[in-house]
């Protein structure tokens, strides 16, 4: 327009006098192009929904059931970032989190699923080859699936942990193999190589389709302190499909706190 709209000052670049006189009208106008390309977005996203959660989650307790959600909505792109990395669900473009945690705080909203509890489990053959009896306090001779660096809960205990809290021989609980990885860890153990500590929630698909049993009393558990929890931001739009699949997450968990009280036959 070959107006001047800033001055260059020794504080710093200022608004002219003119720039002043039309800042309201670009102020407002800025405004409404922010909320017109903000909605064609969320039109855009209407069809996509975007979850990020734990990798041995995913694989162990959403992977047998998601399908049954995916039939009911088959036209959507669903998108599952199965990842141990803490997203920031604020910044990045995902629509819901699930995590193991702690409760979480503003302005993210949260619900609980359920919590976890820590026990040993094999295979059914594991369990004859070695004789495992549910009284015995050693575990000396028996292979020990070790998994290293699974999470920061403080309630989240290893073979000692777990021998100690229930009177094993503490020089029993050192043999044996370490992972990095759970999920290789809980394949090792379907494929009878050893007894591993497992959370009952990655466990629990293979224990009821007879995968692994829990050779020791069930009662024998170290509960965490985290908890599953689904999480999404306060003031962001919710469209149908969103609410459609926190009511679908909640039936499963309601489904799996079920499972696991006639499994345990008690509450966890």
């Amino acid at each position: 327009m070959g107006y001047q709209l800033f001055l260059r000052t020794s504080s710093g670049t200022v608004p002219s006098a003119k720039a002043k006189r039309v800042g309201s009208l670009l102020t407002t106008g800025m405004t409404n192009l922010s909320a017109a390309l903000e909605s064609l977005r969320n039109q855009a996203n209407e069809g996509r929904l975007a979850v990020t959660l734990p990798a041995s989650f995913a694989e162990h307790w959403l992977a047998p059931s998601i399908w049954g959600f995916y039939r009911r909505h088959e036209d959507i792109e669903l998108r599952l970032d199965a990842s141990n990395r803490d997203v920031d669900l604020v910044a990045e473009d995902f629509d819901f989190a699930i995590r193991f945690g702690r409760k979480t705080a503003p302005p993210l909203n949260e619900v609980l699923l359920f919590g976890d509890a820590v026990l040993p489990v094999c295979s059914q053959g594991f369990q004859e080859q070695y004789g495992i009896n549910p009284k015995q306090r050693s575990l000396q001779g028996i292979p020990l699936i070790h998994v290293d660096n699974r999470t920061s809960d403080p309630g989240w205990v290893g073979f000692d942990g777990w021998g100690a809290a229930y009177g094993f021989e503490a020089e029993s609980l050192r043999q044996g193999v370490r992972y990095s990885s759970f999920s290789s860890g809980l394949k090792s153990a379907i494929d009878g190589q050893g007894l591993v500590l497992s959370g009952l929630v990655e466990a629990y698909n293979a224990i009821r389709a007879g995968l692994l049993v829990m050779p020791f009393d069930p009662a024998m558990r170290c509960r965490t302190h985290f908890s599953y929890r689904l999480i999404w931001v306060g003031d962001k739009p919710q469209t149908k499909l969103h609410t459609d699949f926190v009511d679908w997450l909640m039936d499963m968990a309601r489904q799996y706190r079920q499972g696991v009280r006639e499994l345990l036959q008690e509450e966890l």
